[in-house]
């Protein structure tokens, strides 16, 4: 079993430009991740109870693209390794199928802002391709960002 943590509301959890290499996972609680802009805080994305945030810091070795902020009392899985990670999964199981969809949406929307910006069209709602049905009888939510 991995270490957990309880942290308060209002506290940062990391900071945009960190170099920490810890990944969450939100088993009770919410999370805000957000960056700062002329001194004013762009919501990205709420990250609430069975999803997580922070895992790219397991997979890269650049700084933190984003910040972290517990905006309601939260308990959280520490995860600081690959190989935690993959401790986590066995555990739980039906969480690797859950985090591949959400990381694949992330991916996705992430690809749809860029296109967006090089003037391409993005694909629209409409077109999306269905959840499978595992994801959509979890307690885990796609996380749009942005």
């Amino acid at each position: 079993m991995l270490p957990t943590i309880k942290v308060k509301a209002d506290t940062v959890i990391f900071k945009e430009g960190g170099y920490d290499r810890t990944m969450f996972v939100v088993l009770e609680g919410k999370v805000k991740i957000y960056v700062v802009r002329n001194e004013e805080e762009i919501e990205l994305s709420v990250i609430d109870k069975y999803d997580f945030f922070g895992e790219m810091a397991l997979y890269r070795q650049r700084p933190r693209s984003a910040c972290a902020k517990v905006i309601e009392d939260a308990r959280l899985v520490v995860i600081k390794t690959r190989v935690q990670l993959e401790q986590f999964i066995q555990e739980n199981p039906s969480f690797a199928g859950k985090m591949m969809v959400i990381m694949g949406n992330r991916l996705a929307n992430s690809n749809d802002l860029l296109l967006e910006q090089m003037g391409a069209n993005a694909p629209k709602e409409d077109q999306a391709i269905e959840k499978p049905e595992f994801v959509k009888d979890s307690h885990i939510r796609i996380v749009k960002n942005g």
